[in-house]
C-alpha cells in the first residue's frame, strides 16, 4: 500500500522563471522540500516551457498546460487589463479540470496554492476534496502604497481575491516587500500566518573562486566589475545600474558592469547603453544557470540593486553571503537588511544622483569594500537559513493540518 502523503501545488509559475536551473529558486525548492520528506508532489502549472529538473526526482509529477497566445495580448497596453482577467479564468478552469483527472488516480492530503492565481482554484478544490488548504506568496507586488490609489480593489482585483482567500495557512516571504503589512491591511488573521525569509543554499558559497581566477572562468575583462542579477522586467530598474556609467568611465576607464538575467526589458536596456555610449562596458550575460551565481559575485567589487518596491530578493541575499559590497536602494525593508555604512550602502531615492560618485568613492577604496562585505557575511551567517531549514520548519508546520 502508498502510505506517501500526497500534495497538489497549483502556480501560474515555472518551478525555473528564466529556464531550466535559471532564475529564483524558491518554487523548486518548495517541490523538492516535499519530495525528500517523502511525499508524493504533483505540481500543475500554466507553462510549457523548458523546464526538465522534474525527471531527476521520481517524487515530483509535473502537469503543464499553456495559453501563449493569450500571454502575448497581455503585454499590449490597452488590451492588457482584459487579456489577464482573460488568462486568470482560463486558467482556474484547465487547472480544474486537471486536477480533477489527477485525483481520479492520485490521493491527495493537501491542496497547496502558490501566488496569487493558484490560491482560488486550489480552494475550491480543498472545499470539494474536504482537505486543508496553504497559500504561498514569494513576497507581494501590492504593496501599501496601492491601498492609497483609487479604485485599487478593481485595478488589483487579482492580488485582493489570492490574497483573501480563507485558507488553513498562509506563508508569505519576508523579501522586504512588507507582505505581512499587506496581509493586516486586508484583515487576515494573522495566527495562520508564517511569515518567513526564503532560504539560501550555502553549500554554493562555500568555496568561492578568487576575484581573478573567477574573471577567467568567465571570460570577463576590467579591473573594476559592477554586477546586477535579477529577471529583466521593469520594476527591477536595471536602467538604475547603466546610467552612471558615463561619469564612472571617466574616472575608470576600465569598469564593465555585468548583467545577469534575461527579460522582455533587455533590448530598452541594449537600447539604452547604447544611448548613453557604454555599450561596450555593459556586459549581458543572459540567464545562467544558478550554479554560477557565485562566480560572477565572486569576480564583482560591487553588487548593484535598484528595485522600485524592495530589494530583499535572493540576488542581495547571495551577496551578501559571497561578502559583497552592496549598494541598493532604501524602499520596502531593505533597510532592515542593509545598514547604512555598516554592511553596504543604502541609498534613498533623492540620492539616486549621487551614484555615479558613490561608485567612484568605493572603487577608491578597498578596504572599505572588504570591510561593509564581511559585515553582509556577518549578518547573513547570523540571520539567514539554509533551504534544508527552511523547508523543514514549513513541512512540519503543514503536516500538523493533517492532524
Amino acid at each position: 500500500m502508498n502510505t506517501k502523503k500526497g500534495i497538489l501545488i497549483i502556480s501560474a509559475l515555472d518551478f525555473w522563471s528564466m529556464g531550466e536551473g535559471k532564475g529564483g529558486p524558491a518554487l523548486w525548492q518548495t517541490l523538492k522540500g516535499y519530495a525528500e520528506r517523502g511525499w508524493q508532489v504533483h505540481f500543475i502549472t500554466g507553462n510549457k516551457g523548458p523546464n526538465r529538473v522534474s525527471e531527476l526526482q521520481p517524487n515530483i509529477n509535473i502537469i503543464r498546460f499553456d495559453a501563449r497566445w493569450l500571454k502575448k495580448l497581455m503585454g499590449i497596453k490597452k488590451l492588457g487589463f482584459f487579456a489577464k482577467s482573460l488568462w486568470w479564468i482560463w486558467f482556474q478552469s484547465i487547472a480544474f479540470l486537471k486536477a480533477q483527472q489527477l485525483y481520479t488516480k492520485h490521493h491527495i492530503d493537501l491542496v497547496y496554492g502558490y501566488e496569487i492565481c493558484g490560491v482560488p482554484v486550489a480552494k475550491v478544490l480543498s472545499k470539494l476534496w474536504l482537505v486543508p488548504l496553504v497559500s504561498r506568496f514569494q513576497g507581494t507586488s501590492l504593496g501599501l502604497f496601492w491601498m492609497k490609489k483609487s479604485f485599487w480593489k478593481i485595478r488589483r482585483w487579482e492580488d485582493i481575491v489570492g490574497l483573501k482567500m480563507p485558507v488553513d495557512l498562509v506563508i508569505m516571504a519576508n523579501d522586504g516587500t512588507q507582505g505581512d503589512r499587506v496581509l493586516r491591511g486586508l484583515n487576515i488573521d494573522m495566527d495562520r500566518v508564517r511569515f518567513w525569509m526564503n532560504g539560501v543554499d550555502w553549500e554554493l558559497f562555500k568555496l568561492i573562486p578568487e576575484k581573478q581566477k573567477a574573471m577567467r572562468i568567465l571570460n570577463v575583462s576590467g579591473e573594476h566589475i559592477l554586477l546586477t542579477i535579477s529577471r529583466l522586467v521593469s520594476w527591477k530598474r536595471v536602467d538604475r545600474a547603466i546610467q552612471p556609467l558615463p561619469h564612472v568611465l571617466q574616472a575608470y576607464p576600465d569598469t564593465i558592469l555585468v548583467v545577469v538575467g534575461d527579460g522582455p526589458e533587455r533590448e530598452e536596456l541594449e537600447l539604452l547603453a547604447y544611448e548613453l555610449k557604454v555599450r561596450e562596458h555593459v556586459h549581458f550575460e543572459g540567464a545562467v544557470p544558478h550554479q554560477e551565481i557565485p562566480r560572477y559575485l565572486a569576480a564583482a567589487d560591487i553588487f548593484l540593486s535598484f528595485y522600485d518596491w524592495s530589494n530583499v530578493g535572493n540576488p542581495l541575499l547571495e551577496a551578501m553571503m559571497a561578502r559583497k559590497c552592496i549598494v541598493t536602494l532604501n524602499n520596502g525593508d531593505t533597510g532592515r537588511f542593509i545598514k547604512n555604512g555598516e554592511n553596504g550602502v543604502l541609498l534613498e531615492y533623492e540620492d539616486l544622483p549621487k551614484l555615479p560618485q558613490v561608485i567612484k568613492e568605493l572603487f577608491a577604496d578597498e578596504e572599505l569594500r572588504n570591510r561593509l562585505g564581511a559585515n553582509a557575511r556577518n549578518f547573513a551567517e547570523e540571520h539567514f537559513w539554509s533551504w534544508e531549514e527552511r523547508m523543514e520548519a514549513e513541512v512540519q508546520t503543514v503536516e500538523s493540518l493533517l492532524g
